[in-house]
């Protein structure tokens, strides 16, 4: 990784490691609702209970809550590409 002072502005420096631009640029569009569902995931990722998460949100109800969790949703979804991964190849 190599930052360098940027030329218009001497007190900002930029990243020239293509990842981390990559990565700056999906958290640039990231929404305050596309964080709140992300922070709600990493918290049920962690097993936070919950009835802390649901608090933490502010809703009444924890179905309101499970609206905002893809936890269930990201597990079925790699469990499914494991066990069904089509084997390409590609002979030359």
């Amino acid at each position: 990784m190599i930052w360098v002072p940027r030329p218009e502005r001497d007190d900002w420096l930029t990243c020239r490691d293509p990842e981390v631009v990559r990565s700056a640029a999906v958290l640039a569009s990231a929404s305050a609702h596309w964080l709140r569902h992300t922070a709600g995931s990493h918290m049920t990722d962690q097993q936070v209970d919950l009835r802390f998460v649901r608090d933490n949100f502010g809703h009444a109800s924890i179905a309101t809550t499970s609206a905002y969790l893809h936890t269930e949703d990201d597990a079925r979804h790699e469990a499914m590409q494991e066990r069904h991964r089509i084997g390409w190849t590609r002979e030359v």
